[in-house]
């Protein structure tokens, strides 16, 4: 009788692996819904009423509580292009960051920034400051971070607690990655060692051309300017998500009168 000894070894290896190993798990699928993501579109608009930049933005809320936020900003004056890719805890305390600019139609800069309860760190390269690494000791734990897309100047809106009667608000540890107004410098971290203040208007509804909100008003208080003027920032935010509806703000562009508005024109879930 011939024995076909290569069947045999075949055979017989895989029947042991097939022995050891336990049958592969059916796949594993999460519940819909499990990530919850959101996106939209912001409209800058001029004190002539005319477009002057934009904003695409979207929102990832995951199990844990951490929040994504994902914005690409256009500026026409100044010519000013932003990526950033912001993390933050469900009470939108900054976890780590990523900034990239183009200002002039050139590449301006980019860097990564982490940060602890004791600690802030980040990693830049740009054109003015070149290859740099800050470590920043922090007096407390950051608790916001301005990096400039407009929709997360409504997420500064968070620190404002309804459970107090208070009208005006204040907190600390707020950092920044731009120095400018338009946050067209950097990036590299700075600390607001200031208090910041809120103060809420009061419950409003918004309709822009992405449907009807029902809002909160609150104004962002802030310091005059060198000039003497006295800038505002209004901003009209769903509660709790902090989604923009509408922004305005006087003395502040470098425009005829300083006012500008910002609309949500778009917005999916």
């Amino acid at each position: 009788m011939h024995i076909d000894r290569r069947q045999l070894l075949v055979a017989g290896v895989a029947g042991a692996v097939s022995t050891a190993l336990p049958a592969a798990p059916d796949a594993i699928i999460p519940p819909q819904g499990w990530v919850k993501n959101t996106r939209g579109k912001i409209s800058y608009i001029s004190d002539d009423g005319k477009e002057r930049g934009r904003e695409w933005f979207s929102f990832s809320r995951r199990e844990d509580g951490q929040v994504t936020l994902r914005a690409y900003c256009e500026i026409d004056d100044g010519r000013v292009e932003r990526d950033v890719v912001q993390s933050m805890t469900s009470k939108f305390e900054p976890l780590d960051c990523f900034v990239r600019l183009h200002v002039g139609g050139k590449f301006s800069g980019t860097g990564w920034m982490r940060f602890t309860d004791t600690e802030a760190e980040c990693e830049v390269f740009s054109t003015v400051l070149g290859r740099v690494q800050q470590r920043m000791p922090l007096p407390m734990p950051a608790t916001t971070l301005v990096s400039h897309p407009i929709s997360s100047d409504a997420l500064l809106m968070s620190r404002f607690d309804h459970a107090k009667p208070d009208r005006i608000q204040g907190w600390r540890g707020g950092m920044s990655t731009s120095t400018r107004l338009d946050g067209g410098s950097g990036p590299f971290l700075s600390l607001n060692d200031r208090e910041s203040r809120i103060e809420y208007v009061g419950p409003e509804s918004i309709t822009t051309a992405a449907g009807r909100f029902d809002t909160h008003h609150y104004r962002l208080l802030m310091d005059s300017r060198p000039d003497g003027k006295q800038p505002s920032y209004d901003l009209w935010c769903t509660h709790p998500d902090y989604l923009l509806v509408r922004g305005e703000v006087r003395g502040y562009l470098n425009n005829k009168t300083g006012y500008g508005r910002y609309e949500l024109v778009e917005y999916s879930v």
